[in-house]
């Protein structure tokens, strides 16, 4: 007797088992990219300024990283109130504009954004990386005295991987700042990739049958060929961080992808030609 083929239930079982197994990857690879900046527990000394550096935003198109600066004086530089006695100066370098960062005497210190300059080329997308260079941050009294600073650096980004270098050390040291996209992010940036390469090989693949004559031609099918071509560029402009056209991208997915479906649509107006009555 011949052999019979699995069950229909047993290939539906492995078609869900196989989703479920690339979903949780999926969801694994996501809360692996999350910064999770825990709490920190360190606390300026009596005469020292703990000057934290919160980066929330990348923007590869302008060279820029933004931020946030907040400080936490030590006793000595706050009366009883926790207000500032004297005017505090963060510079922070090499910022992109000239604006100073001055937590004014009889305030409490707030938060001040900040931009840093950060080299990168976004046309890479998505395996861009930016870096900004000999990073300082100091703080300033009166007169342009220093105040003994400690750097805490943190990241409030989701997608990115923003490193710094040693910043525990006192202020003044130069460290370097790199922005990278996670895992997570580049996961899922490569498979919105393959979802517009499986666009032109499906188109082609019943272009093709149907030009053989292997399928009959279906009038309607030139309204899907239509769609699938003009869906594409709405795809490409949903790219985390919208790479500008021109892109590494563009050259090694979306003209193969636009020539492969201009191609299908190609052969099935032949297959009109020859097939219609």
């Amino acid at each position: 007797m011949a052999e019979t083929g699995k069950p229909a239930w047993v290939k539906g079982v492995a078609v869900v088992v196989g989703v479920l197994v690339v979903y949780i990857a999926v969801l694994v690879a996501y809360a692996a990219g999350d910064s999770g900046d825990g709490s920190d527990p360190r606390k300026p000394a009596a005469n020292e300024v703990l000057v934290y550096l919160d980066i929330n935003a990348v923007n590869g198109a302008a060279f820029e990283i933004a931020g946030n600066v907040s400080i936490y004086p030590g006793r000595d530089l706050v009366d009883a109130r926790g207000e500032l006695k004297e005017d505090l100066t963060v510079d922070v370098s090499p910022m992109v504009s000239a604006t100073e960062l001055t937590f004014n005497a009889g305030t409490r210190p707030g938060v001040l954004p900040v931009s840093l300059y950060s080299d990168g080329d976004i046309r890479h997308w998505p395996f861009d990386t930016y870096v900004s260079e000999s990073v300082t941050v100091q703080a300033y009294g009166p007169n342009e005295a220093e105040v003994p600073t400690e750097v805490a650096f943190t990241n409030s980004l989701i997608g990115w991987d923003v490193n710094a270098g040693d910043t525990s050390a006192v202020g003044g040291n130069a460290f370097t700042i790199t922005s990278s996209r996670t895992a997570g992010s580049l996961t899922f940036d490569l498979a919105l990739c393959v979802m517009l390469v499986v666009l032109p090989v499906c188109t082609l693949f019943v272009s093709i049958q149907t030009v053989r004559r292997r399928k009959a031609f279906q009038p309607p099918m030139v309204t899907w060929f239509a769609v699938m071509l003009f869906a594409v560029l709405p795809l490409r402009n949903i790219f985390p961080g919208t790479p500008p056209f021109g892109s590494w991208v563009d050259y090694t997915v979306m003209l193969w992808v636009l020539g492969g479906l201009v191609a299908s649509l190609t052969l099935y107006v032949i297959a009109w030609w020859k097939q219609a009555p």
